[in-house]
């Protein structure tokens, strides 16, 4: 069975099987290692995984639920194409919850929080500062950064949906390669998103945040493009 540490468990918690499937088949989507349209056949990924098919039954509902893997009739589960629609649908709804949660987190912020926003952000600028960097680290400490920026919201249900929405997006950044390619953008939209947030400018962080998300989805299509276009024909 695979290790599970270095998956996103919490410290010294013990995984439950169908987390483990879970945690390594998502692991594997998002890094490119199951490619869209990837079949997921539950007995190939029980024996790979040396558990029964039930929990493999469990993830694959988790998955599905997250636009992550898809039920076809007659075919089975397999990984979820990629869509530039899907990419529009998902950032505007993301556009809308991430504007309002900027807006309450502002409100509530303490000098902790700024603080902690600020090391996060330095520490995504020093991971360029070789000319290269490295995409699944910068995806942790970017997903670090906006859980930050929103969690003095108050709101748990409206966190809860923009981590699910925020973790179908991610695997268009991955497969795409497109926030390593567009990190000269998107780090600047963080450090003005924090300025405004340090200054307590509500109204600002909610339009920065929506306007972030928005930019995010126009460069994740525009990669998408890109790569169909180098594709070679079926």
């Amino acid at each position: 069975m695979p290790e599970p540490a270095g998956r996103g468990f919490a410290p010294g918690a013990i995984p439950s099987l169908p987390d483990i499937a879970y945690a390594t088949l998502r692991d594997e989507i998002l890094d490119g290692r199951l490619a869209p349209g990837a079949p997921l056949r539950q007995e190939e990924i029980a024996g790979r995984l040396a558990i029964s098919r039930l929990p493999v039954r469990e993830a694959l509902a988790r998955l599905e639920a997250e636009g992550l893997a898809v039920l076809r009739p007659r075919r089975g589960y397999v990984v979820t194409d990629l869509d530039a629609d899907e990419i529009v649908d998902l950032c505007d709804i993301r556009a809308l919850l991430e504007e309002r949660a900027g807006f309450l987190a502002t409100e509530r912020r303490t000098e902790a929080d700024i603080a902690a926003l600020t090391a996060i952000l330095e520490e995504i600028d020093a991971l360029d500062a070789g000319g290269g960097i490295d995409l699944g680290a910068f995806a942790e400490r970017n997903l670090a950064f906006h859980e930050r920026l929103f969690a003095p919201c108050g709101r748990p249900r409206l966190i809860r949906l923009m981590a699910t929405l925020r973790g179908s997006v991610d695997r268009y950044a991955r497969l795409t390669a497109a926030v390593a390619g567009s990190l000269g953008l998107a780090q600047p939209e963080h450090w003005r998103i924090l300025g405004a947030y340090r200054a307590g400018d509500a109204t600002e962080v909610a339009r920065l945040c929506r306007a972030h998300v928005e930019g995010t989805a126009a460069r994740l299509v525009a990669a998408l493009a890109r790569q169909r276009e180098k594709a070679p024909p079926p």
